[in-house]
């Protein structure tokens, strides 16, 4: 069980086994602040400059100034009984994974709108310090509830020679030349958006998760099923947007291009909303005036009752 980490550390998370990759909260003694720990395993996927390099991208965090992006605090090496592993350290952040708003279905089309519009000017900010992610999943992005956002993760794939290190169901959200070649760019950050948003979305997974690289691949080259999820007129801009998120051909060039694209479906959406009180409107206005013509008639009705009665008595007394 993970309890002390270098001394400093103590994680206040009670579980029975580790889990790599997960941000347990824990408690910093020196400083008497909660922190974000991680544990990863030192494997295959780990260069060997890891370490040194993940301190230089951590100085770069510590420059970027964004309220969604998550910076280093510590890192260091955690020995176990049977393995190596490295420690990162981040700033605590009062939210849960994404994983598990979505999960809990806590997010309709305008929190997910809400979401998509703060990560990627996360991803516009760390760009324009040459830092793209490579590693975006379900799980290291934290919401609060207020559908603030606070990404963690950035610079371990870029230390890492952008190599994706491959942790807990990571590989469901990596481009194929992720998985083919090992190649980190912003369009992999793309997919792994689109990924995420479909999930989003459709409450599944675009191409659900391969047990291993090749059958993820062909998980991939089989392509979306868009007949088993529901496409109608409220998500439609949102699902164009996630189609060229994970498209192979005519993607997205930049971050302000996916911007616009998002924008246009809160115009859509908007234009929907504002059709529906419309229509309420005008089904309210032809019940008012239905129901004035009715009051309308009962009185001409019972003026005429009233006229005819009149008649009737004037006749018979002459």
């Amino acid at each position: 069980m993970l309890r002390y980490i270098s001394n400093r550390y103590v994680v206040l998370d009670n579980d029975e086994e580790v889990v790599l990759g997960k941000f347990y909260k824990a408690r910093d003694l020196q400083e008497d602040i909660l922190v974000f720990i991680q544990i990863i395993r030192d494997d295959k996927y780990i260069n060997e400059k890891f370490l040194p390099n993940l301190i230089d991208e951590s100085m770069t965090l510590l420059q970027i100034n964004s309220v969604n992006i998550a910076k280093i605090l510590d890192l260091g090496t955690h020995y176990t009984e049977n393995e190596r592993c490295y420690y990162i350290v981040s700033e605590f952040f009062a939210g849960i994974e994404l994983r598990k708003v979505i999960k809990g279905n806590y997010m309709d089309l305008n929190s997910i709108v809400k979401i998509s519009r703060k990560i990627l000017r996360a991803l516009d900010t760390s760009y324009n310090h040459k830092l793209y992610h490579g590693s975006l999943t379900e799980d290291n992005i934290f919401v609060d509830e207020n559908y603030n956002v606070k990404i963690y993760d950035f610079g371990i794939t870029q230390a890492n020679k952008g190599v994706n290190i491959r942790k807990d169901n990571s590989i469901g959200f990596l481009c194929p030349h992720q998985i083919n070649i090992n190649y980190t760019d912003m369009e992999s950050d793309f997919f792994s958006l689109g990924v995420i948003l479909f999930d989003a979305i459709f409450k599944k997974m675009p191409f659900s998760i391969g047990k291993n690289e090749e059958e993820m691949l062909k998980l991939i080259d089989r392509g979306i099923d868009w007949n088993t999820v529901a496409i109608n007129t409220e998500n439609i801009a949102l699902v164009n947007m996630v189609k060229k998120l994970i498209r192979r051909t005519e993607k997205y060039n930049n971050v302000k291009e996916v911007l616009i694209d998002l924008s246009k479906f809160m115009y859509v959406k908007a234009d929907i909303e504002e059709n529906s009180i419309s229509t309420l409107q005008q089904c309210e206005s032809d019940k008012n005036h239905n129901k004035y013509q009715g009051k309308f008639f009962q009185k001409a009705l019972l003026l005429v009752l009233t006229l005819t009665i009149l008649v009737t008595v004037i006749i018979r007394f002459q």
